[in-house]
């Protein structure tokens, strides 16, 4: 009879997540198997013989294994286990907020890689291949490097240029990307660069696609991985380079559990690998700045374009001007008539979806809400509804939440808006590019082909059109209206706007016809508009002095926890039993009392929040864990409370 055996297994539940169960046959970490739980038979991964046993617990066998060999890495599970234990959250929750269950369980079925032509080489330049040559001295260690070049500065060649040398090395690299709306673009160039199909993989591609990419990364048929945050969780042996491009987004930043931000776990991923990280930008955030002044990374500038100079960028007041439909300044106007007559092309960004982004009742003058949510509907005129951007619900016919009236009035306008109105001046059909509008990876790709190929001259988006595209003969880029962002309840708001402006400015005049930018606003006289124009490197001196004396990141870290519940008295309550249990911590921290959440509402739960500030770490974790465990001593199993630790949204 074969000796009994018992293994601690990893399982994507969120409670918990490691138990231990008997084998018969040797196991070994990182091997696939499927276990009982309860009533069910999910996927799991060995992590090794148990640790401990408990007398009386009779433990069950595992139902079987996919394969004898190990999939996921030793390095892949040490990534969860920091991750769990710096975001405090239980590593079965962990790991099922970085990879699909599907994918754990799915057949291994990789594609061989498909070789294409290779693109003429670009020479480095001067400045170029200074920065490749300091990167590639500290190549086989991990070390952290920030790019901070402006942009088209050629950020993407060095890029290239050190994935080349790790393949031929024989190690792997991973091409992290914010948004999926980059990942068509970035993977042709990345692809052509190289001379092979390199995979990509993000949320947006076909079950087939994704399982494919995923296998063809782990299994080592193709040494490249492009895509979105997911993409670092593929499992991979010998990853030599990890490349975080746009390192400044706040979509690398997840909002379910577990609350990590991407860039900070591809440098821990780093450090475990032993592995070389660059972090790229044009507007690098405060904390990756903050790291590489402190020496904690090494600071590459390149501070001109590649083969083109930098666009000149106009401010327009709108408070001086009559605007034609309340959205477009006569300047504006004149400047796409003349691009669009010269046959060139035009990107505009408004920071709104839909047609009206706000409903008013004419019988009360009250704002229409969401029923479920406490937010403003948006209509969509193309649809004839309105729609909750908080919980996805539609409504054909909107009733004003306080009096009940159908009678209501559109007022602000969106993408829908700007691009008819633009379709009526112009005279020409105008393309729109928002997460509304891109529904598949196919229709976003043909989206960015017919604009680029020149079937549209005018693109107009949210933020995603400011983000990395590369079109030659775009030679405008225009800002709509960026006031609204500096209201909102974020010590981040003037960072996150400096980082729009700058970024759609880099949209225009990348080649050798010359750009324009031009910024439509009601504050002209905000300092963030001059130093985006004029002294861009200003602008990080003058966010640290809005910060350190509040203690906000990079400074001090953050902990934000949020209750919700469908009944705010409980909820009210929760938040402030938590609270109590917070005031025994010594001096250092600085813990706000429980206060509603700037949206105190969504699907039909009240929110609270707690904010905990502290300058010591090791403080601030010990904050989180006497939260947590006054949380669960609560036994108020309905109400849910979100550790966000590093948090970047704070509505």
């Amino acid at each position: 009879m074969k000796a009994l055996t018992y293994y601690d297994i990893l399982l994507p539940v969120p409670a918990g997540g490691v138990y231990t169960y008997i084998s018969h046959t040797p196991l070994i970490r990182g091997q696939r198997v499927r276990v009982p739980l309860a009533s069910r038979v999910l996927p799991g991964i060995v992590l090794g013989e148990a640790k401990e046993l408990r007398e009386g617990v009779k433990y069950r066998e595992v139902a079987e294994t996919f394969e004898e060999s190990s999939v996921f890495t030793d390095h892949f599970l040490r990534l969860i286990d920091a991750m769990a234990d710096y975001y405090v959250n239980p590593p079965g929750l962990t790991l099922a907020g970085t990879i699909s269950k599907t994918v754990v369980e799915s057949e291994p079925c990789p594609v061989p890689v498909k070789k294409l032509n290779t693109a003429e080489d670009l020479k480095l330049n001067a400045d170029q291949q200074g920065i490749y040559e300091s990167i590639s001295a500290d190549r086989g260690k991990f070390s952290v490097h920030l790019i901070h070049g402006v942009t088209g500065s050629g950020k993407t060649e060095i890029y290239v240029e050190l994935a080349k040398d790790v393949i031929a090395a024989g190690q792997k690299v991973l091409y992290l990307v914010p948004e999926i709306s980059l990942t068509p673009q970035m993977v042709e160039r990345i692809s052509k660069r190289l001379g092979f199909e390199v995979p990509s993989y993000h949320s947006r591609h076909t079950p087939k696609k994704r399982r494919e990419a995923f296998w063809s990364f782990a299994k080592g048929e193709a040494p490249v991985l492009i895509g979105a945050r997911s993409a670092l969780f593929v499992p991979a042996e010998n990853i030599g380079l990890i490349i975080v491009d746009e390192e400044h987004e706040q979509s690398y930043k997840q909002e379910e559990a577990p609350a990590y931000q991407l860039r900070d776990m591809a440098v821990l991923y780093g450090s475990i690998l032993g592995a070389t990280v660059i972090l790229g930008s044009a507007t690098p955030s405060l904390e990756s700045m903050y790291n590489a002044k402190t020496g904690k990374y090494k600071l590459h500038r390149l501070t001109t374009r590649h083969a083109a100079c930098m666009p000149l960028m106009q401010i327009v007041d709108m408070k001086a001007c009559d605007p034609i439909d309340h959205i477009i300044s006569e300047r504006l106007y004149d400047e796409l008539s003349a691009t669009v007559q010269r046959g060139e092309q035009a990107i505009l960004l408004i920071n709104r979806k839909g047609y009206s982004h706000t409903l008013y009742c004419e019988k009360c003058g009250k704002t229409v809400h969401c029923p479920n949510c406490s937010v403003a509907l948006t209509w969509y005129k193309s649809r004839n509804v309105t729609k909750c951007h908080y919980c996805a619900s539609e409504y054909k016919v909107p009733h004003c939440t306080h009096c009940g009236s159908t009678q209501t009035r559109d007022y602000g306008a969106g993408t829908e808006r700007v691009a008819e109105v633009l379709e009526q001046l112009l005279g020409i059909p105008v393309l729109k590019l928002d997460t509304d509008s891109v529904t598949s990876q196919g229709k976003l790709s043909k989206m960015l082909d017919d604009f680029r190929d020149g079937k549209f001259k005018v693109l107009v988006g949210t933020q995603l059109v400011a983000k990395g595209l590369h079109f030659p003969d775009v030679t405008l880029s225009a800002v709509l209206n960026l006031d609204n962002m500096f209201s909102l309840p974020d010590f981040r708001a003037h960072e996150r706007a400096f980082q729009l402006l700058v970024q759609l400015s880099g949209r225009s005049g990348r080649c050798e016809k010359p750009g324009k930018v031009i910024i439509q606003t009601y504050s002209p006289e905000m300092d963030i508009f001059d130093m985006a124009i004029n002294r861009p490197d200003d602008f990080y001196e003058f966010e640290m002095t809005r910060r350190e004396p509040f203690g906000y990141p990079p400074a001090g870290k953050l902990c934000r926890l949020i209750f919700s519940h469908s009944r705010e008295e409980t909820v009210y309550d929760a938040a402030h039993s938590v609270k109590q249990a917070l005031s025994s911590l010594p001096a250092g921290i600085d813990i706000k009392k429980p206060t509603q959440a700037p949206v105190y509402k969504i699907r039909n739960k009240y929110r609270y929040s707690i904010l905990m500030k502290s300058s010591d770490t090791a403080l601030l974790k010990r904050a989180i864990h006497t939260a947590v465990s006054a949380f669960n001593k609560l036994g108020k199993t309905a109400v849910i409370m979100k550790v966000d630790r590093d948090p970047y949204f704070f509505m």
